[in-house]
């Protein structure tokens, strides 16, 4: 390509980026309903604790697509998961980012406790703050959670999809 092509797909490519995030900006309602599927994969370190307890603190980074304020969200979390006589919950924070770069955090955990094994558990997010256009958002999403139902690549490692349902305010 021609110096001077360069230059001016350059501008080009520049100028779309900034109002495509413009605009992306400009969609976020104040407040609305959301719903998509988590996509994520992680580490936790086991710790036995006697023949009956286990902790295993982790780290998970996921992905969501969907409709409204999830789609395309990069988030990375990190956790307790806890499992005393065959019954586990979890619990931990998350922090979400958009392709423009802003972010908001929330805390998780489990709907109480649940069979290890089971194929499926529950839970609930709630939002605690946020950057750029996501300052000062409250809301949250319930979530339904399926890592049981896939085997990892790895020791150590889970994968699972999650598919979530929530609601969300701005000021």
């Amino acid at each position: 390509m021609q110096p001077r092509k360069c230059v001016l797909t350059a501008i080009t490519l520049t100028t779309a980026v900034f109002l495509g995030t413009a605009a992306m900006a400009a969609d976020l309602p104040k407040e609305g309903t959301f719903n998509g599927s988590w996509f994520g994969s992680g580490e936790g370190k086991a710790t036995p604790v006697g023949k009956e307890m286990l902790l295993s603190p982790f780290e998970q980074n996921a992905l969501t697509i969907g409709n409204g304020l999830v789609d395309h969200l990069t988030w990375h979390c990190s956790g307790l998961y806890e499992m005393t006589k065959g019954m586990a919950e979890h619990r931990g924070y998350c922090v979400a980012t958009d392709p423009a770069g802003d972010q908001f955090a929330g805390n998780f955990a489990s709907d109480g406790k649940y069979a290890a094994d089971a194929k499926s558990y529950s839970g609930a997010v709630t939002f605690i703050g946020g950057t750029g256009k996501y300052a000062g958002i409250s809301g949250g999403f319930k979530y339904v959670g399926h890592a049981p139902e896939f085997r990892a690549a790895a020791e150590g490692a889970f994968v699972e999809y999650i598919t979530l349902e929530g609601s969300y305010k701005l000021p």
